[in-house]
């Protein structure tokens, strides 16, 4: 179990608290942390009970622009990654009931519901979550998503992606659409639309992370921003394939980080290039000569928990 899930689960409460007042006090964390420690044979009669009332409750409470702790963050990152062994895994219904508290409905979809939730689960579920999804397309709507490019799909009303980390810091629909994509890429890479999806937002990402004044990263990576972007580093859309403009983007910043091309750490625009080319190369590909002298301290943890304990798991 993650550290995030045992700090949140095994915590020691400081007061008291009620079912009746859960919902309208906001005991989301309490709640999430009564789900997992209930025994596994009586989750499908709390969930049909009244404790599973308020948690639908507190589900549907859930918009695009929730704002969740750093806390809350860590501890739905770290559900995702138990999650990542399958439903049929044991404690992964309870994981993701608890995932459901953190997971406003329309950034969470699970693929093949139907045989992958328990019946006591699937119908909420549905309801929930995909409430506003057709259950059937018509023939035209059919004709039109084969005729169209994966990269034309319409997309939910999210609004412009910002041009700069500036303005991203302060777009909480933005900032949520970042982390959700990137969750549930990590729970079902095989899905082309949410990858796609992701693949523009990291796109248009880079292009800010490419722009923004070196002075201003480690202040902007300190805010909730800096959670969502280590989120899409862990998501592993970096073992897909990239598109020509990417390869250009890899080679780019390869370069500008290259003593023998001229780049180098002691050059301006370093620390941007390392944050985009951990956006493109899969971690244990990539090593930084002497990170711990190269890499701020702010950036350095990071970057040897995903690249450089991935690598070493690789070779040993």
């Amino acid at each position: 179990m993650g550290e995030a899930l045992k700090t949140l689960v095994f915590q020691l409460p400081t007061q008291p608290w009620t079912l009746a007042t859960c919902a309208s006090c906001e005991h989301r964390d309490r709640l999430a942390s009564f789900w997992l420690a209930a025994p596994e044979d009586l989750v499908p009669g709390l969930w049909a009970s009244s404790v599973g009332d308020v948690t639908k409750t507190l589900i549907q409470a859930l918009s695009k622009e929730t704002t969740f702790t750093s806390e809350q963050i860590n501890f739905r990152n770290s559900i995702g990654e138990r999650l990542s062994a399958g439903l049929d895994s044991p404690g992964a219904i309870q994981l993701l009931i608890a995932n459901f508290l953190y997971s406003p409905p329309g950034l969470m979809t699970i693929a093949r519901a139907d045989s992958q939730l328990p019946e006591w689960l699937l119908q909420d579920y549905k309801n929930i979550y995909e409430q506003n999804t057709p259950d059937k397309l018509d023939q035209s709507s059919i004709q039109d998503s084969l005729e169209s490019p994966a990269t034309e799909l319409p997309q939910p009303d999210f609004g412009t992606f910002p041009d700069t980390l500036q303005e991203l810091v302060g777009n909480r629909v933005q900032l949520n659409r970042l982390l959700g994509l990137s969750n549930l890429y990590y729970i079902d890479p095989e899905d082309q639309e949410i990858l796609n999806e992701l693949r523009q937002v990291r796109t248009s990402l880079n292009d800010a992370i490419l722009k923004c004044p070196e002075e201003q990263l480690q202040a902007i990576w300190s805010t909730d921003f800096g959670d969502r972007y280590w989120s899409l580093i862990r998501s592993g859309i970096q073992k897909e394939p990239l598109t020509p403009a990417e390869e250009q983007m890899k080679h780019s910043v390869t370069t500008k980080l290259s003593p023998a091309s001229g780049g180098g750490f002691d050059k301006p625009g370093a620390l941007n290039a390392v944050l985009i080319a951990m956006t493109l190369f899969e971690p244990g590909t990539m090593h930084i000569n002497h990170a711990e002298k190269q890499l701020p301290d702010w950036l350095l943890p990071s970057y040897q928990q995903i690249f450089v304990a991935d690598l070493k798991r690789q070779d040993s």
